[in-house]
């Protein structure tokens, strides 16, 4: 009744146009989301879009993604109040990109599926029926798509999980030998992955070397994987030259060599490095410490962008060393390790039980699939595994995720009899997925609701306190300095204005320059002046007003401002 019902009704097509209307709500309920790796791509992105090639191309952040946000906003020329909401746009379309990457992906296993069904005995079992694969597979994308990652989060990691959708779906269909062509497509897919997160490169070889070896006994086989392997090479290539060239030296993207400096060798802040770390190396281009006490930086150049230090870590921290010390490495795999298995057995552990029923129920029958499709296995457990040691994030594997449960569900196979108990499993953990998908849902809704304005990471005072500061006087392209940490002035990037200097205490915060002495303070307006900042902003302290000597508070915002033109 399932597989007529199937047929009959258009079923992937509800779940299609559900999957969309699941990515549109949460694209508007974050639509004022940011984050600061956000404004780092947005910068860079507008180099691109003016043709600043100096600045477009950084080591740290890969350009497919930036790129994308410069051209879409460079077109449309948003104000404050809807350059978020336009970036959100874009990456709903990029959303829409994936959910037909993973649909190419899905199609492809229903059609491995019906190939091994139709030459296996009757003894090799079936397949899961194709209404099962369907819903299970929608519910898993609905989980992975919006909340490991997320359609608000204003990172390339949506982009690459329909680079690994893609390049898996393709590698599928390649099996039965097409031609050079398709073997070229899928070489350039690997690469579009590449430009897009540079730890796909890596990811690419691997891929790469899986994919010879599943069918290398083939004729023609590994010449066709020699072609996809040389129009990869060739496409990734323009970036590697490019970055060489601007750092003098082999480099392919510098973010593993600063994230493994930064998270286990440790010693050292991933901003405003001065090199005072035994064994940390020497700093090339810091930025320049004005003050100790309270200890302020200044970085005027040549890096151009809303906040300069996270706009190219790479470059502010040319010269930083990692080493490897096997306690802080075990101490860091004490973190990642635990984060992986939570993401791959807590957080859904209704997919975990479904999976595991069915592989009992599959018993010895799901290995020979397992065997055929090892290639997909390795890819996933690939992912995974590069960032074990160093630093690891849910949204840095939402598609090795997806492509690792596809996998295991594609692969088992079932004996007639066991067909009902198949049937329940599936649609049970398919409505639990589903419904935990609305219960997510549903709270982010009801908090953006309760609260206009506000959202998952809402930045809307910052669109406010960019409109203020306008009213007051702040003109696009202006020079600012920051009391506290600089990368999350949201509102200096939808000001159009540039921090040159900023004040980081012990905490990141503002309680140290406020606990200190009125000359402390006035030293550190002359040390803003000297960096021609003209304008001062902060979070406003809680103490009391007269300690605010001049400052004042940007309307309906939690800010202050302060002019010093005449320090």
């Amino acid at each position: 009744m399932p597989d007529r019902l199937f047929a009959r009704l258009p079923i992937e097509r509800i779940l299609l146009f559900a999957t969309l209307a699941l990515g549109a709500l949460h694209a508007w309920f974050g639509r004022y989301s940011m984050n600061p790796d956000g404004i780092s791509y947005l910068d860079v992105g507008d180099s691109f879009f003016r043709r600043d090639w100096a600045n477009a191309v950084n080591a740290y952040w890969s350009p497919l993604y930036p790129w994308t946000l410069g051209v879409a906003l460079g077109l449309a020329k948003p104000s404050p109040k809807w350059e978020f909401p336009l970036v959100h746009l874009v990456n709903f379309g990029i959303f829409v990109a994936v959910l037909f990457a993973f649909r190419f992906l899905l199609h492809a296993l229903l059609a491995f599926g019906k190939e091994r069904d139709s030459a296996a005995s009757p003894d090799d079992g079936h397949p899961l029926p194709e209404w099962a694969l369907v819903l299970l597979a929608y519910s898993i994308f609905w989980w992975t798509a919006s909340q490991v990652e997320a359609v608000y989060e204003v990172t390339p990691d949506l982009a690459v999980m329909a680079c690994v959708c893609m390049a898996a779906g393709m590698l599928l269909r390649l099996r039965q030998g097409h031609k050079f062509s398709m073997f070229a497509c899928f070489g350039l897919i690997l690469a579009v992955g590449y430009w897009t997160k540079a730890i796909l490169l890596p990811i690419g070889f691997v891929t790469l070397g899986a994919a010879y070896l599943w069918k290398r006994s083939d004729p023609g086989w590994g010449r066709r994987i020699a072609v996809a392997g040389l129009v990869f090479l060739c496409a990734c290539a323009p970036l590697i030259a490019l970055l060489s060239h601007q750092k003098g030296r082999f480099t392919f993207g510098d973010s593993g060599r600063l994230n493994y400096a930064w998270f286990v060798s440790r010693g050292t802040f991933t901003r405003n490095w001065q090199g005072g770390v035994p064994g940390s190396g020497t700093p090339v281009h810091p930025t320049r410490q004005l003050l100790r006490r309270p200890p302020l930086f200044e970085f005027d150049g040549p890096v151009v962008g809303t906040y300069p230090p996270w706009t190219d870590p790479s470059y502010w921290n040319e010269g930083l060393q990692w080493h490897f010390h096997s306690k802080l490495q075990i101490e860091a795999l004490a973190v990642t390790i635990p984060s992986e298995i939570r993401l791959l057995f807590s957080d859904r552990p209704e997919l975990v039980a479904g999976i595991i029923a069915l592989a009992l129920v599959s018993g010895q029958l799901c290995l020979p699939g397992l065997r055929e499709l090892w290639p997909f296995l390795a890819m996933s457990l690939a992912v995974m595994g590069i960032y074990l040691p160093v630093h690891e994030e849910d949204r840095f594997l939402g598609g090795s995720v997806l492509v690792l449960f596809l996998v295991l569900l594609a692969a088992a196979r079932f004996r007639p009899e066991v067909q009902k108990t198949v049937a329940c499993v599936a649609f049970a953990v398919f409505l639990v997925m589903a419904l935990g998908t609305a219960d997510y849902t549903v709270r982010v809704a009801t908090n953006h609701m309760a609260i206009p304005g506000t959202g998952p990471d809402s930045a809307w005072q910052d669109v406010v306190a960019a409109e203020q500061l306008r009213r007051m006087g702040a003109q696009p392209g202006e020079k600012v300095a920051v009391i506290a940490d600089g990368t999350g002035a949201y509102w200096a990037r939808l000001a159009k204005l540039r921090i040159v200097a900023e004040i980081m205490d012990a905490n990141h915060g503002s309680k140290d320059f406020w606990d200190a002495p009125e000359p402390v303070r006035q030293q550190a307006y002359e040390a803003f002046a000297r960096s021609h900042a003209k304008l001062v902003v902060t979070v406003c302290p809680p103490w009391p007003p007269g300690i605010l000597t001049g400052w004042e508070q940007v309307a309906e915002t939690p800010y202050c401002a302060l002019r010093i033109r005449s320090w």
